[in-house]
């Protein structure tokens, strides 16, 4: 998961006292223990402020003594240095323009998609153009995040394709899951990526002629018109929610006439 803005993302969720389905346990408890952090006086106040926060949410398959060891390591982190103890307040990850061109001279959609997005990664990570994964899982996620949906093998083929191009790299290590991404901050900024989502989708909706996001559900589309904002898909239910906002207010309409 990529947050621009982790600050609001938790205070939202706090707020809410609802945890979403795709945040991770660990994730949670980094996040609740920067947010309270400045408030804590040393890492093992801050591990219980931790703990009884996430009581008050009853995750699933938590279990307090199973988590206690990870929870203060992670608070003494915090309080070492170790660990960046800083909340992301990220208004947008930019995309120069000579990091663009490069982009838009690879020979097809795919692979421009993938590009651009492991570019906003690499800048978002901030670890001098590296894109540090630990799992074939975590490079699925980029694959996802480039809309570009392909097998394990046809994943590792297109990144051989871009490795060949020369414009990524990686990991000396043959195991290494690492990529690296020539960035280059050195013109002006070309594009502003302010949701962490569909950034695939985002590239040729700005890039490529005759193509948008959906408003709502950011699939691509080919409009048909100037107020074409909608898939077919968001466009119905849109109309759907219309009609029942309008029979809803008939039917008010109907009882205040007749009391």
């Amino acid at each position: 998961m990529y947050l621009l803005n982790e600050r609001n993302y938790i205070e939202t969720i706090l707020s809410s006292v609802r945890k979403p389905d795709n945040l991770s346990i660990n994730y949670f408890i980094t996040l609740l223990a920067k947010y309270y952090y400045s408030s804590a006086s040393d890492a093992e106040h801050l591990s219980g402020m931790v703990k009884e926060t996430l009581l008050t949410f009853q995750p699933d398959h938590y279990q307090e003594y199973q988590y206690h060891k990870k929870i203060l390591r992670i608070c003494e982190g915090l309080y070492d240095g170790s660990i960046d103890r800083h909340l992301k307040e990220r208004p947008y990850v930019p995309i120069y323009e000579n990091e663009l061109h490069l982009i838009q001279a690879l020979p097809n959609d795919r692979q421009k998609k993938l590009m651009f997005t492991c570019t906003a990664v690499a800048r978002y990570m901030d670890c001098d153009g590296w894109i540090n994964t630990k799992s074939s899982r975590d490079i699925a996620e980029v694959f996802r995040l480039a809309n570009v949906t392909l097998s394990s093998g046809q994943r590792n083929l297109l990144l051989h394709e871009l490795y060949i191009a020369g414009v990524i790299s990686f990991g000396k290590r043959i195991d290494n899951l690492n990529i690296r991404v020539p960035l280059d901050d050195s013109g002006a900024i070309a594009y502003k990526i302010e949701t962490f989502t569909d950034i695939g989708n985002q590239y040729i909706a700005g890039f490529k002629e005759g193509y948008k996001q959906c408003k709502c559900c950011g699939k691509i589309i080919r409009p048909t018109g100037t107020n074409h904002q909608y898939c077919k898909r968001c466009a119905r239910e849109k109309q759907l929610a219309c009609q029942r906002t309008s029979m809803k207010k008939l039917r008010e309409t109907g009882k205040r006439e007749v009391s």
